[in-house]
């Protein structure tokens, strides 16, 4: 595998040590160069033509600090992902970060081997994606003003409708074939129901004079049963002699493979790469809606679940970090099968996980905290031909229409988490008092 160029600027020597610590104990082929400000990062890309892979940025330097740092940063270096390194665990200060160009964040307190790892990897991997995705998008403005494109017409009198071949053969039918659609509201018919609204508002506003240009992305139904996605673009061509439209003229692309990109964007941005579960940022977007009901909906209730993996760390220095990734996804998968299809559950960081229960009073959540609990302390993952099993310690709490923040249930949770730990882990708890006393099993 090919060796990572990391640049990382940090001014402070400490953290600067333990971020090239943990690189060096992360098991990846990388060469790092360390920056410790943004003036040196402007001297370092006058003078050096050899590519960065990624940046890990620290917020406060000597010439800059905040959220400036990462658009002064983005701007010097347009073609290279940003990880950012905070001290702040806020998770609004993080989502402005994100939104001013980083890929992902990292708070410094909290710094692992593993996790610096698969943030950079997710960073180069999310960026490469876009990258793609804009590509894409050019290459889809160069066919449209090259004409390199499907052709349509409508007359609007008797609803007559035609199509280049081109169109026919991204859904399955031939010029003269006899279940081929053949007026504009046949063809309507063909597109996907969640995006008729949409597709009929474009249209409308067009013919009523409202845009100079119709556009409209949709799905049409292809012979074979499945979705095509289509990018469309018309206008009024001729007028009759009270004004209205006669008939209008326009093209048409397939845009499947853009908006395939576009999905495994959207669900890079939002889940865990290794475990597929609901990333902290999505989780918490989602912890802020179902406060925002149980606020609004007197008698509305939410509960959730603090979760932690008993003694993983010494899974990991015993077996390996492979073996430790393993583990945390048969953790994910016998915890979902536990769950409701409405339930949310998330990866926070490392080892801790988290489950928003709606609809649930505290007594239900508990149940279901005890349920999970049994589930991971019977489950099993072979590891060199030994069964190895592993258990969990829960904190339980309830969301409070009188909670002045969103994740005050959270903190709560896990203070209950902390207090199952104290008493011996492998146990649900809640802030007031212990639900069950199991022991830790071995194998």
């Amino acid at each position: 595998m090919q060796a990572i160029n990391i640049l990382l600027i940090e001014d402070e020597d400490g953290d600067a040590g333990l971020v090239r610590y943990s690189l060096k104990f992360s098991g990846s082929e990388h060469q790092i160069t360390w920056l410790k400000s943004l003036e040196a990062l402007n001297r370092h890309l006058e003078i050096r033509d050899s590519a960065v892979d990624v940046i890990l940025l620290d917020l406060n330097l000597p010439d800059s600090n905040g959220l400036e740092t990462v658009f002064r940063c983005k701007s010097m270096a347009r073609n290279t992902p940003i990880v950012v390194l905070t001290g702040h665990d806020d998770m609004d200060f993080s989502l402005r970060a994100l939104e001013a160009g980083a890929q992902d964040y990292l708070i410094k307190n909290q710094l692992k081997a593993e996790n610096l790892l698969r943030a950079i990897r997710y960073a180069m991997e999310r960026h490469h994606l876009e990258q793609r995705l804009q590509q894409s998008e050019e290459l889809m403005m160069a066919a449209i003003e090259g004409g390199d494109l499907g052709v349509w017409e409508w007359n609007l009198k008797d609803d007559s409708y035609y199509n280049s071949e081109r169109l026919l053969e991204n859904i399955g039918f031939g010029k003269d074939d006899p279940e081929l659609p053949t007026t504009a509201s046949q063809w309507m018919k063909q597109i996907h129901p969640d995006d008729q609204n949409a597709f009929h508002n474009a249209l409308n506003d067009h013919l009523n004079n409202q845009t100079q240009r119709y556009q409209s992305e949709f799905r049409l139904q292809h012979k074979e049963g499945h979705w095509v996605w289509q990018f469309a673009s018309g206008h009024v061509v001729s007028w009759d002699s009270d004004g209205k439209p006669e008939r209008m003229v326009g093209i048409h692309q397939d845009i499947s493979e853009r908006k395939a990109m576009e999905e495994q964007l959207r669900t890079l941005a939002m889940h865990d790469p290794l475990t597929g579960l609901l990333n902290r940022r999505s989780f918490m977007n989602a912890m802020n809606s179902e406060y925002g009901r149980v606020k609004r909906y007197q008698g509305h209730a939410a509960s959730i679940l603090m979760l932690d993996i008993d003694h993983f760390k010494k899974v990991n220095d015993t077996y390996g970090h492979a073996m430790g990734d393993i583990f945390l996804k048969a953790f994910a998968i016998t915890i979902t099968d536990n769950l409701r299809e409405n339930d949310i559950f998330g990866r926070l960081g490392g080892e801790e996980f988290a489950v928003l229960l709606p609809d649930t009073p505290l007594e239900g959540a508990i149940k279901v905290a005890e349920k999970v609990r049994a589930s991971v302390e019977a489950m099993r993952v072979d590891a060199d031909g030994k069964a190895l099993g592993i258990a969990t310690s829960v904190g339980v709490d309830e969301l409070c229409a009188t909670d002045s923040r969103p994740d005050g249930a959270l903190a709560r949770a896990d203070t209950a988490l902390y207090k199952a730990k104290q008493k011996g882990r492998n146990r649900v708890c809640q802030q007031i008092d212990a639900v069950n006393d199991t022991a830790m099993p071995s194998e």
